[in-house]
Formats: structure tokens, C-alpha cells, sequence
């Protein structure tokens, strides 16, 4: 459970540095696979799946087919 709340808190993070400026963090693979780094019991597309989500929910822009 703390490893999931760690992720939350990260993504959390990453979704508010993102609402600061867009245009440097909407490459969400590329954001998938710097989590796995340190949360890699998830896979890179379960990571970007989460990523996803929260930048929908928040509205923001994002890149969903960057090359990695």
C-alpha cells in the first residue's frame, strides 16, 4: 500500500508540474518510464495508463503516441 501511495504522490507531482507548463511534460511514455524506474513492480503501460488518467481528469494536454 505505501508503494501505490509513493506512486500517487508522484503522479500527483507530475500532473502539477505539468499544469505549470505543458509543453515540457506531455510525453507520458517517456513519463511512464522514469516511474518505472523507481516503481517497477507496475509495467511501463500500467504507468502510462495512471498517467493517462490523471491528465485527462485534469484536462491536460499530453502526447499519447510519442516513440520512447
Amino acid at each position: 500500500m505505501i508503494e501505490q501511495d509513493e506512486l500517487r504522490q508522484q503522479v500527483e507531482f507530475l500532473a502539477a508540474a505539468a499544469e505549470a507548463e505543458p509543453e515540457t511534460v506531455s510525453d507520458l511514455k517517456s513519463l511512464a518510464v522514469q516511474l518505472w524506474a523507481k516503481f517497477d513492480e507496475f509495467s511501463v503501460e500500467d504507468l502510462e495508463d495512471i498517467l493517462r488518467d490523471t491528465w485527462r481528469s485534469r484536462g491536460l494536454p499530453f502526447n499519447d503516441n510519442a516513440p520512447l
